[in-house]
């Protein structure tokens, strides 16, 4: 009769309890599989891809992070390039009343009444700088030079209000902007320069952005290929998983029968009794 005549230890029952055990297990894995659409959830599930896992989710934040930051760089050079062109729209307009006031027939009240919107202009230049451009594009938030310049000419001065410091001392990339003049025609001139200097900086702010937005680009389609490869290695398929879950509960339950059987079978030396 072999291990049926064995009753203290049922080699058979052992066995079949084993197997069924194996199983267990097996499902458990497949119905965590299912459960999280992760082939992959713990590092003894397979320790080189868990490992492989984790590296390219870091990759994948880093540059997520990068993505946000130059998206920040752009949005802080953007706010500062609006600034500008408000600043340069306002230089023009500065232009175009000193070329009023170098205009034959322009009386002295004239000009003194645009002497007094020209000072007005220059300190909304200076808000604007102070308040909206970073000081990392421009030093002292201010445009420089035309330092004591008055809108003067024949029939008299104009007033003698100064645009003084708050227009001076503008500063990008090293290079400095001095304009100065003591004559309407100077003043002309000088802003000239100024507003060429405004939408030069303007510009260069402009290719920066353009240059980021390559990067920003650059960085997503990295970061989808990323996310494709962390795809490959770490998500379940769904559908051979449930055919794998199916299978195991099948052999599960013939595991069970068997059990069932092999505590059965000593009871046959109960005949040896009778």
């Amino acid at each position: 009769m072999g291990d049926l005549a064995r009753v203290n230890t049922n080699v058979a029952a052992l066995k079949a309890f084993f197997t069924l055990s194996q199983i267990n297990d097996r499902i458990a894995i497949s119905q965590r599989r299912i459960s999280t659409g992760k082939k992959v959830n713990t590092a003894s599930d397979d320790p080189a891809t868990y490992f492989a896992i984790k590296k390219t989710r870091r990759d994948i934040a880093k540059l997520a992070n990068k993505e946000l930051n130059i998206e920040r760089g752009v949005n802080w050079l953007e706010t500062s390039s609006s600034k500008l062109d408000q600043v340069s729209e306002i230089l023009l307009a500065m232009f175009t009343l000193a070329n009023t006031a170098n205009a034959g027939g322009v009386t002295s009240a004239e000009k003194q009444a645009i002497q007094t919107d020209i000072s007005q202009l220059k300190a909304e230049v200076q808000l604007i700088m102070q308040s909206g451009v970073a000081s990392a594009i421009y030093s002292g938030f201010t445009i420089g030079g035309l330092d004591n310049v008055s809108v003067s000419g024949a029939g008299g001065t104009a007033g003698t209000a100064s645009l003084g410091q708050v227009l001076s001392n503008l500063t990008i990339n090293s290079t400095d902007l001095v304009v100065t003049g003591t004559t309407t025609t100077t003043t002309i001139t000088n802003l000239e320069a100024a507003i060429n200097q405004v939408v030069k900086d303007n510009q260069a702010i402009g290719s920066y952005v353009r240059r980021l937005r390559f990067e920003i680009d650059d960085a997503r389609s990295e970061k989808a290929d990323l996310q494709s490869t962390l795809s490959t290695i770490q998500d379940a398929d769904i559908a051979e998983e449930q055919l794998e879950l199916t299978k195991l509960q099948i052999l599960q339950q013939s595991a069970l029968a068997m059990l069932s059987q092999a505590n059965s079978a000593p009871q046959a030396v109960l005949v040896l009794f009778q």
